[in-house]
């Protein structure tokens, strides 16, 4: 009985008796399906011809977005070097791409036609679960209807936290999980409309009280074996 009250206290030290339900966010970046989620301050209005979009005011910045508690910058990269990042809101439906220098702001890309080599970074403000990612190929269209102008999406190469995860292609729904607090989408495939439109993230209960549980247990060992030597 009193090694089953030193398990018991060696756990709930821990804090695995009652864990905390851990929600997930969905973050939206296109219109015409939900409330949208805008960035914070650093922004202009309208730095191309077709709609309403918002566009960084000062490209390394980036965007920053916080909802739910979660808090993360979106930077649009170029070959490594700072560009506009956009998120294309009127008309619906494309979400966040990269306009690189020298591309054309006219025409029914609005902006979100991807170059290869084009990126954009999220960096949160601690380790999430990354997933869901809704990609879109710009003309207010989504990444699996290859006729189309500015489609299909293509193919990305993953980095988390710096690392090369992977190359994948750009299909909805991308359901693959990633843990980590750097994320960044590199397009590879040129002439391909290339936007994130939205994604889910979630907390990952990561037992943070595991050595403490794991200290607990060593103590339940030891007490046990002072008795058997008593």
């Amino acid at each position: 009985m009193k090694t089953l009250k030193l398990f018991a206290a060696a756990v709930a030290a821990a804090g695995l008796l009652a864990v905390p339900a851990h929600a997930s966010t969905v973050f939206m970046f296109k219109s015409g399906a939900g409330p949208i989620d805008t960035p914070t301050g650093n922004f202009v209005f309208d730095c191309g011809s077709v709609g309403s979009d918002y566009c960084t005011d000062d490209d390394a910045a980036g965007f920053t977005y916080s909802k739910d508690g979660v808090t993360f910058t979106a930077v649009g990269l170029a070959s490594g070097s700072p560009a506009t990042l956009v998120q294309d809101i009127i008309p619906e439906n494309s979400g966040l791409g990269v306009f690189s220098a020298g591309e054309s702001q006219t025409g029914p890309e609005d902006q979100v036609q991807a170059s290869a080599g084009e990126s954009i970074k999220f960096t949160f403000t601690s380790n999430v679960n990354l997933t869901n990612v809704e990609f879109n190929s710009g003309a207010d269209r989504d990444c699996s209807a290859a006729s189309q102008p500015e489609g299909p999406c293509g193919f990305f190469d993953l980095y988390v936290d710096g690392g090369l995860v992977g190359t994948f292609e750009a299909v909805d729904p991308f359901t693959l999980a990633f843990f980590g607090s750097v994320f960044e989408f590199v397009a590879i495939t040129a002439g391909g409309g290339f936007a994130i439109a939205q994604f889910e993230i979630s907390d990952v209960p990561v037992p943070a009280a595991l050595p403490l549980l794991l200290a607990g247990l060593a103590g339940l060992g030891f007490a046990s074996r002072r008795r058997k030597t008593a």
